[in-house]
């Protein structure tokens, strides 16, 4: 059997040429995917149906995977595929309902350490349910948000403070917080609370509106569908 001889360069070329067009088709029908999937959604807030169909999702998957192996490509792929655009569907759908819902319209809210990564998705979070959004961080790094550089002259002002600096100086806010006694709702978002154990005691001797939350989740997360949120009292089980 005769070895087939190397691709000429105009041959390589011609390949991926044609590569670039499957990759752009492939993001063409992901951004039309979406854009149904956007219609679907308005649906489901209109009518009150629920974000997520579990039935329909294992049978767009089992569907693609079915579909993958009549190609000889292997089920895993197309799983893999399919859940991705799966959960940014529902994130779009999400997002969608969240901005509909205008629950923080009117209000405001300051997000200590806004600039650090979970600071971000916090704020955007926020911002887009609403909320009015301050940041304070001592970081120069550009934001979309106004920053406030003396937040603890103007912790009156705010709906609610959100605590979202590295654990270590958490302690230290929260204390500083207890002693200001802002009217606002106040939580953190640290990952473990034992570093805020006094912080958190402090506000609740203080008699603030506090309780604690630990995202079960990192900052690349496009929204809450799927995702596990901590809630945890401090000793004002209203604040939760």
């Amino acid at each position: 059997m005769t070895a087939r001889p190397p691709l000429t360069p105009d041959e390589l070329l011609e390949l991926r040429n044609r590569l670039d067009d499957i990759d752009t088709g492939i993001v063409d029908l992901i951004a039309e995917r979406q854009a149904v999937v956007t219609a679907i959604g308005e649906h489901k807030l209109k009518t009150g149906a629920p974000l997520r169909h579990f039935a329909r999702e294992r049978e767009v998957i089992d569907r693609g995977m079915a579909r993958a192996e009549s190609h000889g490509l292997p089920g895993a792929v197309a799983r893999d595929v399919l859940e991705t655009l799966i959960h940014h569907s529902l994130s779009n759908q999400e997002t969608y309902k969240l901005v509909q819902s205008d629950h923080g319209a009117g209000k405001s809210a300051l997000v200590i350490g806004g600039l650090g990564r979970m600071g971000v998705w916090m704020s955007r979070y926020l911002d887009m349910v609403g909320y009015h959004v301050d940041v304070a961080d001592l970081s120069d790094e550009e934001t979309p948000f106004h920053r406030v550089a003396d937040w603890q002259s103007r912790v009156d002002e705010y709906d609610m403070i959100v605590v979202a600096v590295p654990l270590r100086p958490s302690n230290d806010i929260l204390l500083k917080l207890a002693e200001l006694k802002p009217q606002g709702l106040i939580f953190d978002i640290g990952s473990l609370k034992s570093p805020m154990r006094t912080g958190l005691q402090a506000l609740a001797d203080a008699g603030c509106r506090a309780c604690s939350v630990h995202p079960m989740f990192g900052p690349d997360e496009l929204g809450l569908s799927g995702r596990h949120i901590l809630f945890v009292d401090t000793g004002d089980p209203e604040a939760l």
